[in-house]
């Protein structure tokens, strides 16, 4: 049972962690200021940079991913972690845990720095703002490319924690890990009362 039980947690363990073949990601997790006394630490003022992009789960599913290319530049005194982009998050819920995660493809190597910020606005609103440094980290005999990195293709992902635990997109794979659980214990245990009728088969059969 040990064995069919350490073979299927295995199995659910290389499913879970398949996504991370394909892409590197950076993420963080934040929770939803639920009054102006609960601010976030971090407060800026929205009108002053530019925003590339909205992510809101009000408005629809497919405002859950932003795609995009990021600018990134090699990190310097001046900008130690490269060039900053913000994205607007727009209608969370008020006291809610999230977490935004940025994945981008291993053949495009980058670091990237995430921070959530509050806007700095007189009327209270549940809206905050992600900035993403984003810096290149490679070396190429290329001069042209090191002296002007090209912009990095990421999805932003925006996913709303479940009762506080368990992020909504991998509530599938929880389910899933959760059936195979329940057959290998089943099969498990079909598998120890078979070989515990034969163990006990022989012993009889040497005694007789």
């Amino acid at each position: 049972m040990v064995g069919l039980d350490a073979f299927f947690l295995l199995f659910a363990w290389l499913l879970l962690w398949t996504p991370s073949a394909n892409a590197n990601t950076e993420k963080i997790i934040f929770s939803v200021p639920d009054s102006p006394n609960s601010a976030l630490e971090s407060v800026i003022d929205g009108s002053k940079f530019n925003v590339i992009g909205l992510l809101s789960p009000a408005e629809s599913p497919e405002k859950l991913l932003l795609r995009t290319e990021l600018p990134r530049e090699f990190p310097s005194e001046s900008a130690p972690h490269g060039i900053d982009s913000w994205v607007h998050l727009k209608g969370l819920k008020p006291g809610a845990r999230y977490e935004v995660r940025i994945c981008w493809a291993a053949t495009t190597p980058s670091d990237f720095w995430l921070s959530v910020h509050s806007p700095h606005d007189h009327k209270y609103n549940s809206d905050v703002y992600l900035k993403i440094s984003a810096i290149a980290d490679y070396y190429t005999t290329n001069a042209t490319l090191m002296d002007r990195p090209e912009p990095v293709l990421v999805d932003i992902i925006l996913d709303e924690f479940l009762l506080g635990v368990l992020p909504r997109s991998l509530l599938n794979v929880g389910l899933f890990i959760v059936v195979v659980a329940g057959v290998a214990w089943y099969a498990g245990s079909k598998v120890v009362q078979w070989l515990d009728v034969i163990t006990t088969k022989g012993l009889k059969d040497k005694v007789a």
